[in-house]
């Protein structure tokens, strides 16, 4: 398996249980993990991805 280039983190997340069991269930209908899917939107609220890596 290849070394990663960046270290991992990890961190706690702490939600109100109401967006925990839509987020959960989200997860089970799609397959992609609770943690892919807070990731991902992350990304997308805060714009962490330039536009110009997206198109390429």
């Amino acid at each position: 398996m290849a070394e990663q280039d960046e270290a991992s983190k990890t961190i706690k997340v702490t939600m109100p249980n109401r967006i925990h069991q839509k987020l959960k269930k989200l997860s089970d209908e799609s397959g992609i993990s609770m943690s892919k899917l807070m990731l991902l939107a992350t990304i997308k609220e805060y714009k962490l991805i330039d536009d110009k890596d997206a198109t390429e």
